[in-house]
């Protein structure tokens, strides 16, 4: 069983690899990198985020996120305010800006290169115990 976890472990790092670089040109096209979209796509998904919530769904350390975040902030594409609660929590959403140029690379996911890692990826996993 350790193989096949390790294996599993390869073939998922490798479909990430893939599935990066099919995207690269959406991301070179808005400036962004890797983990800068997948904090866009948490945010596309599930709006108004504390920044713990986002350093998980985005699998992101808490530090890295906070630089990716602010580089976001400052460009515009995403908005930074105190939780309404909890004043020592920030809550993170997409700008308007932010949002339109996440649906865009979310669209571009649809391509065949990532449909077909996807397909190969959903294989794999259904093959698994």
């Amino acid at each position: 069983m350790e193989t096949a976890v390790a294996d599993l472990a390869v073939l998922l790092a490798r479909a990430q690899r893939r599935i990066e670089r099919a995207l690269a040109e959406a991301y070179a096209e808005f400036d962004l990198t890797a983990e800068q979209w997948r904090i866009l796509s948490v945010l596309l998904d599930e709006p108004g985020q504390t920044m713990t919530r986002l350093a998980d769904g985005a699998a992101l350390p808490a530090g890295t996120l906070t630089r990716h975040v602010d580089r976001l902030v400052e460009r515009g594409l995403v908005l930074r305010k105190i939780h309404a609660e909890d004043k020592r929590r920030a809550v993170v959403a997409l700008s308007p800006v932010g949002a339109s140029a996440a649906r865009e690379i979310r669209a571009r996911q649809q391509t065949e290169a990532v449909a077909r890692v996807a397909r190969d990826l959903r294989t794999v996993l259904e093959k698994l115990p």
